[in-house]
């Protein structure tokens, strides 16, 4: 009995000594294989392809070249024709060219020949102004009638003015030729400059302004020279001119007190390419005592009574 019971205290104690050595060594490797450092790496890339230099070019390259598409053209299309078919030129010379050396004493830039005009007609060019720095405009319709005037102020530090001004017209029936005219004065009034252009004159609808062609002096004198003096009862004209018809050209010597010295008449036909024609003619004249007289080449207007040009300058005569 005794025997048996220290045989199973023997076996007790083997067992609890089996259980201590297995439990001890099992916890330490397990917590050593878990290091919090793995989180760092996976949170830091996520943040790059979320930062703004990515999503800031994409807002701009939409948004800019929309508006700048859009709006320009629209502005742009649109501006053009208002200027040109609603608003004549200003007063001032500055959309005009300055006109050169042997441009015409009177110029009209707009309206253009043949022009279809309706009242009111917008008038410009330059002119080298009259007496007192002024010129006059005309307008006659197809019958010789005068349907509109006005006096032009020909203010300038030069030798051409720019003159700007409007005429209202009636025009008779569907619409008629007129001749719109402009002229400068001397200080003993006579006319020392005209120019005219045929138009077409309506009494409704849009004006059709055409350009305003070769604007050089159409009569350029070879002699006599200005301020020259002359004697003997005879003077010699003699130049080149431009026509505007096949009508004769009209010289003609006028004295201070606008009394007609000498006149006399020259044939002469325009050239096809309106390139110039000489022309001369030998004027005789009788006064008692020396004078100054204008000289003046003009033609008239073969479409409507009255004068559709006049060239002078001033000499002086002697018995």
């Amino acid at each position: 009995m005794h025997r048996c019971f220290l045989l199973s205290l023997t076996v007790l104690s083997f067992l609890t000594a089996c259980g201590q050595a297995t439990a001890t060594p099992s916890p330490a490797p397990t917590l050593t294989q878990l290091p919090p450092v793995t989180v760092l790496p996976t949170a830091v890339p996520r943040e790059t392809p979320t930062s703004l230099p990515i999503n800031t070019p994409t807002i701009e390259n939409s948004t800019i070249p929309e508006n700048t598409a859009t709006v320009e053209p629209t502005l742009t299309q649109t501006a053009k024709p208002d200027a040109t078919a609603t608003f004549p030129p200003t007063p001032s010379a500055t959309n005009l060219p300055q006109p050169e050396v042997g441009s015409a004493a009177i110029q009209f830039y707009g309206p253009g020949p043949l022009s279809k005009a309706v009242s009111p007609m917008v008038v410009y060019g330059y002119a080298i102004p009259g007496y007192a720095a002024q010129g006059r405009v005309f307008l006659f319709g197809e019958d010789g009638r005068l349907m509109a005037s006005k006096l032009l102020q020909l203010n300038t530090a030069f030798t051409w003015a720019y003159f700007y001004g409007t005429l209202t017209f009636e025009v008779h029936g569907a619409g008629e030729l007129g001749r719109l005219t402009m002229v400068t004065e001397d200080e003993y009034g006579r006319y020392t400059a005209e120019n005219s252009v045929h138009l077409v004159l309506l009494p409704e609808g849009l004006s059709i302004i055409n350009a305003p062609g070769n604007v050089k002096e159409r009569c350029v004198i070879d002699k006599p020279v200005t301020g020259r003096r002359i004697s003997g009862g005879s003077v010699i004209v003699a130049g080149q001119m431009r026509p505007y018809n096949s009508l004769p050209l009209e010289v003609e010597l006028t004295g201070r007190d606008k009394k007609v010295i000498a006149s006399q008449g020259v044939a002469i036909s325009p050239a096809a390419d309106d390139s110039y024609v000489q022309f001369q003619v030998d004027l005789s004249y009788s006064i008692p005592h020396g004078t100054w007289a204008l000289m003046t080449v003009s033609q008239p207007d073969d479409r409507i009574v009255g004068t559709m040009y006049l060239y002078s300058r001033e000499i002086y005569l002697y018995p």
